[in-house]
């Protein structure tokens, strides 16, 4: 990927990540919801987003490892599974 290519997919994430600041959006992993902290750097094969339990704790994991967004938030639904990664 060009300079180009790095500078709007860092903007991409730079955004989404200031969505997240202001709003709280659940990730379900396994069992257990967390809230969204942040998402990226995007890496080879590698999506890590940092996520926080109920009581504040933080975990690390990729955005694979997802099983579902809160059904509340449409904006992911229709997202490409190739960025997304396959759960």
């Amino acid at each position: 990927m060009g300079r180009k290519g790095e500078i709007s997919k860092n903007m991409i994430i730079e955004n989404i990540n200031k969505v997240l600041l202001m709003n709280d959006i659940m990730v379900r992993i396994n069992t257990s919801w967390y809230r969204l902290e942040e998402v990226g750097p995007i890496g080879h094969k590698r999506f890590p987003i940092a996520v926080s339990n109920k009581d504040g704790k933080e975990f690390e994991f990729d955005m694979a490892d997802v099983d579902e967004f809160d059904p509340i938030l449409e904006t992911f639904n229709n997202m490409d599974e190739h960025m997304m990664g396959v759960a």
